[in-house]
């Protein structure tokens, strides 16, 4: 608990995630806008059903096998769900409030924007739709969600965090708390797709995309402006607490969306 509460006095820290803060902010404002700005993206499934491993059958018996094993389906639904949010709270939270390494908390940062940057461009130019909604799978919802486009399936943007996240891990392997997130991040891949909720083909282009982004930005940190360090310690942690409280209400609304509105139009004195 000290040491947790020195980094969150620590000016350095604080101004750093922050910034992933609102770099995931930023993601979830692109996915909003998505349905405006992307009416004009083209949608490429029918041709991608051409390529094989596309079959129904194939996706339709990944998904039953794994429903058939409870205790395999049971963790891949919580690494699934860990996913995309989760597992860059876990990453941010060892690198940065564990271990504090500014280095490669700036470089995880440069990472993960510029894959944003690449995969929100391919979004926006063509998409394709989740194996569970091309084949109407039963117990999945279609709904577009703050934390998820049906558009957004290939590159998957799971599997491009995973690499990213493995990568800038690795020197941190043999390090307990490394070595369990290497494990969890490993495991997210085989959730997405015995799940249902990617193709095979999302995998390895997230995969590839996240090992390109890796090595373009080697040498690369995310230059925060130095004005911000002039805030006082006070100031960051108010704005801190509001980006975390703001994130938990994300992830409520994103949860179900229908009964956030509902509770918040409550509290709110709404009809």
């Amino acid at each position: 608990m000290n040491m947790l509460q020195r980094r969150l006095e620590d000016p350095e820290v604080l101004v750093r995630l922050n910034a992933f803060f609102l770099s995931y902010f930023g993601w979830v404002a692109f996915g909003v806008l998505y349905g405006v700005i992307g009416r004009w993206s083209v949608d490429l499934t029918p041709q991608f059903l051409r390529l094989p491993l596309t079959s129904r059958d194939l996706v339709v018996g990944l998904v039953e096998f794994t429903k058939g094993v409870p205790p395999l389906h049971a963790l891949f639904t919580v690494v699934y769900y860990l996913g995309f949010a989760g597992s860059i709270a876990l990453i941010v939270a060892y690198l940065l409030l564990y271990l504090r390494d500014l280095e490669a908390s700036d470089r995880l940062l440069a990472r993960y924007l510029m894959a944003y940057a690449v995969a929100g461009s391919i979004y926006l130019i063509a998409h394709i739709y989740a194996p569970h909604i091309v084949y109407n799978l039963p117990g999945y919802t279609s709904d577009n969600t703050l934390l998820t486009r049906q558009e957004f399936v290939l590159p998957s943007l799971h599997n491009t965090f995973i690499m990213i996240n493995i990568i800038t891990l690795w020197k941190y392997r043999k390090r307990l708390g490394g070595k369990v997130l290497i494990l969890t991040n490993s495991l997210i891949p085989f959730a997405t797709v015995f799940l249902g909720h990617h193709w095979i083909y999302d995998v390895l282009t997230g995969f590839l995309l996240g090992i390109a982004v890796s090595r373009t930005s080697w040498e690369w940190g995310a230059r925060i402006s130095a004005g911000i360090y002039r805030w006082e310690v006070s100031s960051l942690q108010r704005v801190t607490v509001l980006n975390f409280l703001l994130a938990v209400i994300v992830l409520i609304v994103a949860a179900d969306p229908a009964r956030a509105l509902a509770i918040f139009g409550g509290l709110l004195g709404g009809p």
